[in-house]
């Protein structure tokens, strides 16, 4: 069983989700709702509310593992494990940008939707992928290695964009959420 929208909010209360971060949030679930919507309409199935939660609490570790410098994503599946939301938990784990990377990273629609749309939001605004990647670089491209990882993500994230949005038949500037 998943938690309503209420009990998500709740739960980034309770791990001290700052209001940028909330905001962050919604608007990923915003994009994802949206497409889940665009993908089921075309005859793809998906669950919209487990994409919908899955979105909200994508970042729920944020404070905690900007504390401690690392571990971003594995510490939201063990949150939401503990919390009683495994499924959540896995989808939170994938939404890191370097997954794209592995093989065959993503097992279903609800993977690949919130793990986009959260590339498709910076800060609290819907931008392009372009636009996301460059705020990536100059925010976290300190180091050579760095800058290697993220740039070699973008292809993959795009051929994601590719997939989702040949999908659905329609372009990906995501204008109607704008």
């Amino acid at each position: 069983m998943l938690p309503s929208r209420e009990d998500c909010l709740a739960l980034l209360e309770k791990h001290g989700l700052p209001e940028h971060i909330v905001r962050h949030s919604l608007a990923v679930e915003k994009v994802a709702v949206f497409l889940a919507k665009k993908l089921q309409e075309a005859g793809e199935q998906i669950d919209i509310d487990l994409v919908s939660r899955a979105a909200i609490l994508h970042d729920i570790d944020k404070m905690k593992s900007l504390e401690i410098g690392s571990g971003h994503g594995t510490i939201s599946k063990r949150i939401l494990e503990e919390e009683g939301f495994p499924q959540l938990g896995l989808i939170a784990f994938k939404h890191n940008l370097p997954i794209v990377l592995e093989p065959s990273p993503f097992q279903a629609w609800e993977e690949k939707i919130v793990y986009y749309a959260d590339k498709r939001v910076n800060h609290d605004r819907i931008v392009s992928l372009d636009e996301r990647f460059k705020y990536l670089l100059e925010r976290y491209g300190r180091e050579e290695k760095i800058i290697e990882k993220i740039s070699s993500c973008k292809p993959k994230v795009e051929e994601l964009e590719r997939e989702i949005f040949n999908k659905l038949g329609i372009d990906s500037s995501l204008s109607e959420l704008k």
